[in-house]
This record gives C-alpha cells, sequence and structure tokens, in this order.
C-alpha cells in the first residue's frame, strides 16, 4: 500500500488555511501572477532563468507560510519521474560533430548539450512543482471560481456564459481528491480481502492486472458521485438565475497591483535572461 500512501503528498487542491502574505492577496492577482510565472517557466530557454525561478519558488514559498521541508517533501513522488525524463534526454541528445564529450562508453555518447537540457528539464519540473504546491495551498476552491470567474467576466458582455465554465473547473477541482481517496479506500478493501499490492517479484503485466480490478470500482462509485451531485444541484435550482452573487466581494488593493507587476517583472527575467 506503499504506492497509495505516496498519493497523500499529491499537491493538487489541498488549500492551507494560513494568514500569509499571498493568502491575503486577491484571487485574481494569485491566479494571474500563478498563471505568468507558470508560463515562464515553461517558455525559458536558459539556465540562468530557470536558477531564478527557484529562488522565486522557494520565496513564494515562504511568502505563503509553506516551509522548505514541507516543500522538498512534495517532490518525493515526481522527482524519480523526472530523473528518469532527464536520463532519456541525455541519452537521445544529438551532438554536433566538434562539441566536447562529458562521457563516452560504447554507443552512449553523453555531451554538454545533454547535460545542460536534462539539468534544465529537472530544474523546470522541480520549479513547477513548487509553483503548483504554493498555488494549490494558497488558493483555495472558493477563491479558485471567484477568481476564474471575475476574469471572465468580460466576456458575459458577448454572449459568452461563463458561469457554467466555472462550475466546470471547480467540479474537476473537488474530484481530483476524491478520486484519489476513493482509489486508496478501494485498494485497502481489496488488500483486506486477500489482494497484494506491494509484491516486489510481481512484473509489469501482473501489476497491469493488479490495477485493473480497481479500475471498475473507481469509475463505478465516481459516477454515483457526480449523479448525486447533479441532483443536489437540480434540487438547489442551480441555473434557474443568470445573475448569481457571492457571499464575499472582492477588492485589488494596491498591495495586489505592486505584486503583480514584481511578478510579471520576475516572469520576464525568467523568460529574457541570456
Amino acid at each position: 500500500m506503499a504506492f497509495f500512501d505516496n498519493l497523500q503528498s499529491v499537491s493538487v487542491g489541498q488549500y492551507i488555511p494560513s494568514n500569509s502574505f499571498v493568502h491575503k492577496l486577491d484571487p485574481r492577482t494569485k491566479i494571474t501572477i500563478f498563471f505568468m510565472l507558470s508560463m515562464a517557466v515553461t517558455l525559458s530557454k536558459s539556465v540562468m532563468g530557470l536558477l531564478s525561478a527557484i529562488c522565486i519558488c522557494i520565496l513564494l514559498l515562504l511568502l505563503s507560510g509553506i516551509s522548505l521541508q514541507n516543500a522538498l517533501r512534495k517532490l518525493r513522488m515526481p522527482l524519480p519521474i523526472i530523473f528518469l525524463l532527464a536520463l532519456l534526454q541525455l541519452i537521445i541528445t544529438p551532438h554536433a560533430p566538434g562539441e566536447r564529450v562529458v562521457f563516452s562508453v560504447w554507443v552512449l555518447t553523453v555531451t554538454e548539450t545533454g547535460v545542460r537540457i536534462a539539468g534544465m528539464l529537472v530544474l523546470r519540473f522541480i520549479a513547477l512543482v513548487w509553483l503548483f504546491t504554493t498555488a494549490g495551498a494558497a488558493i483555495s476552491n472558493i477563491e479558485m471560481i471567484y477568481g476564474i470567474d471575475l476574469i471572465f467576466k468580460p466576456l458575459r458582455k458577448i454572449g459568452i456564459h461563463t458561469h457554467t465554465l466555472t462550475m466546470t473547473i471547480q467540479m474537476m477541482l473537488r474530484f481530483i481528491p476524491y478520486l484519489v481517496f476513493n482509489a486508496e479506500k478501494i485498494a485497502r478493501s481489496q488488500a483486506a480481502r486477500g489482494a497484494s499490492w506491494d509484491d516486489p517479484h510481481g512484473g509489469p503485466i501482473q501489476r497491469a492486472r493488479q490495477i485493473l480490478p480497481l479500475i471498475v470500482p473507481l469509475f463505478s462509485t465516481s459516477l454515483q458521485q457526480a449523479d448525486s451531485l447533479a441532483r443536489a444541484m437540480v434540487a438547489r435550482a442551480y441555473g434557474a438565475s443568470i445573475q448569481r452573487t457571492g457571499l464575499r466581494e472582492f477588492h485589488r488593493t494596491i498591495r495586489d497591483v505592486l505584486f503583480a507587476l514584481l511578478c510579471l517583472g520576475a516572469a520576464s527575467m525568467i523568460l529574457f535572461l541570456p
């Protein structure tokens, strides 16, 4: 059951209530800055830019009240996959004639370009994991929905119903943790009935056969939850009123504007550093 215990470290949707600087920002500001920084990290082609992105992510983690120990724990699950992708990048990266060779054995040749690209891949994934961790911890589901709804509000003037889009995003965010918890619950119930999940001698085919009995009840319970949710929404007259109101009203302050400008400058630095 170690695999399902590791699923608890998934940071998506895990909101951490706090009174930190980032938590106090307007939801539109938080969504905008995390989107800008994520796009900058994704499109950056510079090692210095990605190193600066790591520093910026650490600063955001501290401003959000998240300890570095917790941030490093979030890397425990995706880090083996990241290093595997980096190793593949080392192998498949073509080398130009005359380029300096770092390591060579038989048909395997590792060059400086391969090392640089593999290192950039590791830095990029670490920065993205920490950005998503900070965003999940600092933006609650309610703030996410209100923020997206307010950002898309100008689209209503051209006849686009943004409420359906925001509700779809809300359901997606709420069902991701449910899928993880339901998978763990089903796996534990099957293990109590004799199923083996941690067999070290099991090959890929045996593990695939173990996953198949998990998929059917997982989809069945997910569809039942979705049907119950749809019935509850209909019983509460969802969609009867086009103009919906919220319990809270969000307003931008000078602090939001200044922090957004700072993050815009940071995203530009990540993207355009040589």
